[in-house]
C-alpha cells in the first residue's frame, strides 16, 4: 500500500537514499521553524505557556490517527516506558526553549548534533551495551567540539548552553525508549503517547504561569505544533527509506537553515567557532552512527 503522504509529495518517483535525504532536509527545515517560533513567542510568552500549547496542537495534529484505531490501537505493553518517554520529552522541550531564549540558535541546532553521542553514553548505562573504541573516540571528539563552541574561560558563561545539553541528554534516552518499544509498538502508537503524556505533564506549570494568547499567538502556536509533528513524521519516513548512515549526512542541513534563520529573523551574528564546533560534532556523531551500523553488520553476518 502506497503512503499518501509520500505519494501527495512525489516523493516514491525517487529510489531509498533519495527519498531519506528529502525527508532528512524537510525534518531540518520543520524542527529550525518551530524553534523559531517558539524563540520568537518568547519575547511575550513564557516557556511553559509554550510548551503546553505545543503539546496540545500536536495532539490535534495526531488526533486522526487515535480516532481511526480506536481504543484497542491504544492498548499497549510497554505503559510505563511510555509515561516516561513522555515525560522524558516534556522535559527535552523545556530544554530547547530555554536554551533558544538564552544563546543564538545556530549553537543550539550545532549542540544538537551530539544527540547520537549522548545516545552511545545512553545504550551503555540503561541496555548494558559495551563501551567499544569507536564509541569513545566520538565522545571525545564531540566534547572538543562542544568546548569549541562553549568555548569555557574565553567567553561569558551561559546557562542557556546547560539547557541545550540537557535537551540533548533527554533526547539520548528518547532514542534509547524508541529502541526498546518499536519491538512491540508501532510508531504512531508511540508519538500519540508521547503527545498525550506531554500535554499532561504541561498543563500545571502552564496554570501556574497561565496567560490568555492572543488570536495572532494562537496561530503561531498551531503553526509550531504542526511543524512539531511534522518534524517527527519527516523524520520516521526519512528512517524508513534509508539507513541512519545514508540521511545523516543530510542533516548538517539543519545547522545551513539555523544560521540563516538566526542572521535574517533574529539579527544574530554568523560565529566562526560555531561553524567549527558544529562541524566536528557531527563528523562525530557520523563516526560512530558508521561504527554502529558496521558493528551490527557484522553481528547479523555471524548469525
Amino acid at each position: 500500500m502506497r503512503d499518501p503522504v509520500r505519494a501527495k509529495f512525489g516523493v516514491t518517483r525517487f529510489s531509498p537514499p533519495v527519498q531519506g535525504a528529502i525527508w532528512t532536509i524537510l525534518a531540518s527545515l520543520c524542527v529550525v521553524a518551530f524553534t523559531s517560533i517558539g524563540k520568537y513567542l518568547m519575547a511575550e510568552m513564557s516557556v511553559p505557556i509554550i510548551t503546553f500549547f505545543r503539546c496540545v496542537f500536536g495532539v490535534l495534529f495526531i488526533l486522526p490517527w487515535i480516532v481511526s484505531v480506536g481504543l484497542a490501537g491504544l492498548a499497549t505493553k510497554r505503559p510505563v516506558l511510555m509515561i516516561a518517554r513522555g515525560f522524558n520529552t516534556l522535559v527535552g522541550l523545556y530544554c530547547v526553549f530555554g536554551a533558544v531564549a538564552l544563546i543564538p540558535l545556530a549553537d543550539v541546532i550545532a549542540i544538537q548534533y551530539s544527540k547520537p553521542i549522548f545516545a552511545s553514553i545512553a545504550a551503555v548505562l540503561i541496555l548494558r551495551e559495551v563501551m567499544y573504541g569507536a564509541r569513545w573516540n566520538a565522545i571525545l571528539i564531540g566534547f572538543i567540539g562542544m568546548l569549541l563552541i562553549i568555548r569555557p574561560g574565553f567567553t561569558d558563561w551561559n546557562v542557556g548552553v546547560l539547557y541545550a545539553l540537557g535537551a540533548m541528554a533527554a533526547g539520548a534516552f528518547t532514542t534509547i525508549s524508541v529502541k526498546l518499544m518499536t519491538r512491540t509498538e508501532p510508531p504512531d502508537r508511540i508519538v500519540a503517547y508521547t503527545l498525550m503524556v506531554m500535554t499532561v505533564g504541561s498543563l500545571i506549570p502552564a496554570i501556574i504561569y497561565w496567560q490568555t494568547p492572543t488570536f495572532v499567538q494562537i496561530l503561531w502556536l498551531i503553526l509550531l505544533g504542526g511543524l512539531a509533528t511534522a518534524f517527527q513524521r519527516c523524520v520516521a519516513r526519512a528512517l524508513a527509506a534509508a539507513d541512519a548512515t545514508i540521511i545523516l549526512p543530510f542533516d548538517f542541513m539543519r545547522l545551513l537553515i539555523a544560521v540563516a534563520f538566526g542572521f535574517f529573523i533574529f539579527g544574530e551574528a554568523l560565529d566562526g567557532w560555531t561553524w567549527a564546533g558544529g562541524t566536528v560534532i557531527f563528523i562525530a556523531s557520523i563516526y560512530v552512527v558508521r561504527a554502529e551500523s558496521g558493528r551490527n553488520a557484522e553481528a547479523r553476518s555471524t548469525v
